[in-house]
């Protein structure tokens, strides 16, 4: 008698088995789930578009760097990474750089997100912007907050160990930044 039972859930197990196998069964998952129509676009913030455009600008008006990359992907409506990968004719160095840019609301939401940020690494390099940069050429005017914490990681003379870490505000936009020599 419990071997007729052993034998009658065997049979239901196989037969389960072989019905997903089948692909008989679906999970309601996935019924429910709605797709993202493919032809939406996504709306970048504008502000953050002149900005990476006045960076592009100023960026290849510099003589003494040939641009080798240069590949900006939207994280979102307000974010971006930049990559960029140059030749500095002067010292025949190659420097990769990876950024991600965030724009925010207002200055405060870019300072409050900047100091929940770990810097404990980081040493406060600069709170004085160069006139004539891309910020001031995409905004008009030159930043009202400026803050630049710099970490150096490796030996600075053995470039191959070698990185320079940046985190930045100006106003409302953060910048979060490595660089390394190829």
């Amino acid at each position: 008698m419990q071997f007729k039972s052993i034998t009658v859930i065997i049979v239901l197990l196989l037969i389960v088995v072989s019905l997903l196998v089948a692909g008989c069964t679906t999970s309601t998952t996935n019924q429910t789930t709605s797709a993202t129509p493919s032809t939406a676009i996504a709306t970048h913030d504008a502000f953050l578009e002149k900005y990476i455009a006045q960076f592009k600008n100023v960026s290849y008006a510099d003589t003494n760097l040939n641009f080798k990359v240069w590949d900006v992907a939207w994280i979102n409506s307000t974010s971006v990474r930049l990559e960029n990968t140059a030749l500095n004719k002067s010292t025949n160095t190659t420097v990769n750089r990876v950024e991600t840019i965030i724009v925010f609301p207002t200055t405060q939401d870019a300072t409050n997100y900047l100091n929940a940020l770990n810097k404990t690494a980081y040493s406060l390099a600069s709170t004085q912007y160069i006139s004539g940069g891309a910020y001031q050429k995409a905004i008009g005017h030159a930043p009202q907050i400026y803050k630049d914490y710099v970490w150096n990681e490796g030996n600075p003379f053995n470039i191959s160990e070698y990185k320079n870490h940046d985190i930045s505000q100006l106003d409302n936009i953060v910048f979060i930044t490595t660089s390394k020599a190829l």
